[in-house]
């Protein structure tokens, strides 16, 4: 029983851990994303309306935070209302990191219609968020066409563990944002040899369900 009882508060500490980790990333990637915001090219495109929205999730039983996002909306020129969110979301464990294959934490990176809120609006499996189905481009980008626009929306994934510093945070993340705003395709976004991206294919016969290659 005396192992038992180590395991569990061993258990905990890590898990304590982990959140204060991520609250750490977290923090990093938003520095980085709204400084990416305020220049140009993209402050030209997309400027930032607001401030960072945060939304949490916890487990079914209310224990454990396994979903973590963050949202800043944009101003959608030459309108001024805000039409669209750069989202984050960091995923420990259930539904949002369920492609089948996939055992570990990622962190989603989106360009989507609606702030994350894990009521109506999240990044999960099945990729069941809209009609019509995203467009899965070099099994790395999830795109969906924005209806009267001269964009897409899109998401890719990357395996949490892999981002450790602030160098990850910038060739992993800031850069293929920024790539990806100013109209660029997935091969030149997330080239093959980014590290910690992930890369799926359409399980058959499951409409909106992925499967981890890579």
């Amino acid at each position: 029983m005396a192992d038992i009882g180590k395991s569990i508060s061993e258990s905990v500490s890590l898990i304590s851990k982990v959140g204060a980790e991520c609250e750490l990333l977290a923090t990093l990637v938003k520095q980085e994303l709204s400084s990416l915001l305020g220049s140009v090219p993209v402050s030209k495109r997309f400027p930032a309306g607001g401030s960072w929205i945060e939304h949490w999730k916890t487990d079914d039983h209310g224990w454990v935070y396994v979903d973590y996002a963050n949202s800043l909306p944009l101003i959608i020129k030459p309108k001024r209302s805000i039409g669209a969110y750069l989202v984050f979301q960091i995923s420990l464990a259930g539904d949002r990191i369920a492609a089948v294959g996939n055992d570990q934490p990622l962190m989603h990176v989106g360009f989507c219609w609606g702030a994350v809120d894990f009521e109506e609006f999240w990044i999960g499996f099945p990729m069941d968020m809209e009609e019509p189905a995203p467009y899965l481009e070099e099994g790395t980008l999830f795109r969906w066409q924005a209806s009267g626009k001269d964009f897409t929306w899109w998401t890719y994934s990357l395996r949490l563990a892999e981002i450790n510093n602030v160098q990850d945070v910038r060739k992993m993340i800031v850069e293929p944002v920024k790539a990806l705003l100013l109209g660029e395709s997935a091969s030149d976004a997330l080239p093959q040899a980014l590290r910690g991206v992930v890369r799926y294919c359409p399980v058959e016969d499951e409409p909106g369900q992925y499967r981890v290659v890579q």
